[in-house]
């Protein structure tokens, strides 16, 4: 049975590794909270919530991924705060049924 070698980041990353995860488990967390408080007048604030977790997630990939990677990170991350912009500006455009 051949060992499989675990690589581990730089030594200097560990600190901001640690650092990055914990900020992203505190977002989790207000998520579940204003998820299970009110979803619909939490909006906004899950909304945001994902935004920062993104930064997160691009923040780790810097630490734990190739050039490559990191790159595709990136874009993902382009993609998503494109599509939470695209919600706010649906909830918060008028209904298209009421006349004015």
């Amino acid at each position: 049975m051949a060992a499989k070698i675990i690589e581990f980041p730089e030594r200097g990353q560990e600190d901001r590794l640690v650092a990055s995860i914990a900020r992203l488990e505190a977002i989790v967390r207000e998520v579940e909270r204003v998820a299970a408080d009110d979803p619909v007048a939490g909006l906004d604030a899950v909304l945001a919530a994902m935004e920062r977790m993104g930064h997160r997630l691009v923040d780790l990939a810097c630490l734990l991924l190739d050039e490559e990677k990191r790159a595709q990170a990136q874009m993902a991350f382009i993609c998503l705060t494109d599509k939470i912009a695209e919600t706010r500006d649906a909830f918060e455009r008028p209904d298209r049924g009421s006349s004015t």
